[in-house]
């Protein structure tokens, strides 16, 4: 009887040992869910900074050529073009763009011809005309292989200095900047007021400007323009373009 009961005493502790051995190992599975959720939480930051396309801060002007433009071509980053040309002209940032020290390429106009910006929502149309500057603000290296149209070039995107995003074949446009580039007639009510400001402490701005007040007085926007003051507006316009591409700087307008 005693030994009968030893045994199993002893089978009963064996058993007893082998269950505490099983629960020791429970927790390795809990762990590998835990990494698994980790690495699960993880994935969404990871596709997120992939995400480079969207809308850049227009008042953050690029000061670097972007990647897979043509080559000898630097125009800004896609995303900063994304903003710029994706609502209202922004004659503002223009002049900035158009700015001596800009990096970006100027190309002008072999032809008169009506455009517009085929490339985002702004769908303003401009008559660009002969001879005008203008910025590029995309010109993409051509795909290699499939369809071939007209001379296999990309279209350019442009800016002309009112702001206005436009889209022109190849063609149309020349690395050769004429003896008396062109310019669009720049806004000088929509500018902000802190651009005008700076515009004004130049002298020759501050001439054609006063020039425009006396010709255009008690003339709206929305009114018909008489001759004088037509011509006093032109006058305006391409003294302050003169002023900006001869290295005149203009602030960021304070909106």
């Amino acid at each position: 009887m005693n030994r009968s009961l030893l045994v199993c005493l002893c089978h009963l502790v064996a058993c007893g040992g082998a269950s505490s051995n099983t629960a020791s190992k429970e927790p390795e599975p809990a762990r590998s869910s835990s990494a698994a959720v980790t690495a699960n939480a993880d994935a969404p930051a990871a596709a997120t900074s992939v995400t480079s396309d969207a809308p850049a801060d227009v008042n953050a002007i690029p000061q670097r050529c972007a990647d897979g433009q043509s080559e000898g071509i630097c125009a800004p980053a896609r995303s900063f073009v994304k903003s710029l040309c994706g609502t209202y002209p922004m004659p503002d940032i223009a002049l900035i763009m158009f700015s001596k020290s800009s990096p970006f390429t100027k190309v002008y106009m072999n032809r008169n011809m009506e455009a517009w910006y085929t490339s985002g929502q702004q769908s303003t149309s401009a008559k660009l005309v002969f001879d005008e500057e203008v910025v590029v603000l995309a010109h993409p290296k051509a795909k290699s292989g499939g369809m071939v149209v007209g001379n296999g070039g990309t279209n350019y995107d442009v800016l002309r200095i009112d702001g206005v995003c436009s889209s022109v074949e190849p063609e149309a446009v020349s690395l050769k900047r004429p003896p008396a580039p062109k310019y669009a007639s720049i806004p000088w009510q929509q500018l902000e007021k802190n651009v005008r400001d700076t515009l004004l402490a130049d002298a020759g701005v501050a001439r054609a400007e006063a020039a425009r007040r006396k010709e255009c007085k008690g003339t709206t926007s929305l009114g018909m323009l008489s001759p004088g003051c037509a011509k006093a507006d032109d006058r305006l316009s391409w003294t302050i373009a003169d002023f900006v591409v001869r290295g005149g700087q203009t602030p960021m307008p304070k909106r």
